[in-house]
C-alpha cells in the first residue's frame, strides 16, 4: 500500500451545521478516529482532497500532520459522496492505523486484456469487484489484477486463484465466482406448425357454412307469401 502525505485541518466542532460551513467554505468534513485515542474533526479542501484521490485512490495510507512535527498513519475508512452529484464529496472517514499491526481494508478487482471467448459470441460476467484483504500496511495491494485474456466460453475465474502474499489474508469465500465468460443468453420464440388437413378441413367447412347461407336466403326469397282472408268475406261465403 502506498503512503501519501494529506493536508488537512483541524475544525473547531462537530455537528451538521459545522459540516454545512464547512463545505460553503469549500472543504469537505472529515473525522479521525481508532487506537483508543480521542475523535478529532477535520476540514480537508476539496479540490485538493479530489486531486489526492486521482493520483492514490482510497486504497492508501495517508499520512496526516495535524499537530505539527507529529504525523499519524491512517487509512480512508469511508467517502461519502451526494447521492446525485457524485462528485461532491460530503463527508470522509479515517481510522488511525499502527504500520506493524495488520489492518482490513477493501482492494478494489481490475481486469486485464479481453477474453478470447468474446470473439466467439460470449459474454463477460463480473460479479465481485474487490477484495477484502487482512495484512500489514505495507502489504496491502492498492488494486488486484486480474488477466482474462485466455478465458474461453465457460472459463470462471474464483477467489481462490487469485494469487497473494502468504502474510496477506482474503477474508472473502474462496468459491466466489470473480469473472467468468458464458453462452449469450438468446430467447428462441417457439413456432407451432399446424397438422397436415387441419387447414383443409377449416376450409371445407367455411366453405359449407357459406354455402347453407346461400341456400337458407334463397329459400326466403322463393317461399310462397300467405295472404290471410278477410273476415267478413269468409262470411260472405257462408
Amino acid at each position: 500500500m502506498q503512503q501519501a502525505k494529506l493536508d488537512v485541518q483541524q475544525r473547531s466542532s462537530f455537528g451538521k451545521k459545522n459540516a454545512r460551513a464547512v463545505r460553503r467554505a469549500g472543504d469537505v468534513p472529515a473525522v479521525l478516529y481508532g487506537r483508543k485515542q480521542d475523535t478529532v474533526a477535520l476540514q480537508i479542501n476539496e479540490r485538493a482532497f479530489k486531486q489526492f484521490l486521482r493520483t492514490y485512490g482510497e486504497n492508501v495510507i495517508v499520512n496526516m500532520e495535524i499537530t505539527e512535527g507529529n504525523p499519524e498513519p491512517a487509512i480512508i475508512k469511508e467517502i461519502q459522496r451526494d447521492p446525485v452529484e457524485k462528485r461532491v464529496l460530503l463527508h470522509a472517514d479515517f481510522i488511525r492505523i499502527s504500520l506493524d499491526e495488520p489492518v482490513t481494508s477493501t482492494v478494489p478487482i481490475v481486469l486485464v486484456g479481453t477474453p478470447a471467448g468474446i470473439q466467439e459470441g460470449g459474454v463477460i460476467e463480473f460479479p465481485l469487484r474487490a477484495l477484502t484483504l487482512n495484512c500489514l500496511p505495507a502489504l496491502m495491494p492498492n488494486e488486484i489484477t486480474v488477466d482474462v485474456t485466455n478465458l474461453e466460453i465457460g472459463d470462471i475465474i474464483y477467489v481462490q486463484n487469485i494469487e497473494l502474499a502468504d502474510e496477506v489474508e482474503v477474508l472473502d469465500d474462496l468459491q466466489r465466482m470473480i469473472v467468468s465468460v458464458s453462452q449469450p443468453r438468446v430467447q428462441i420464440e417457439e413456432v407451432v406448425e399446424p397438422e397436415e388437413g387441419e387447414e383443409g378441413e377449416e376450409g371445407e367447412e367455411g366453405e359449407a357454412a357459406e354455402g347453407d347461407a346461400e341456400d337458407d336466403a334463397a329459400e326466403e326469397r322463393t317461399e310462397p307469401e300467405v295472404i290471410s282472408r278477410r273476415r267478413g268475406n269468409d262470411e260472405d261465403a257462408e
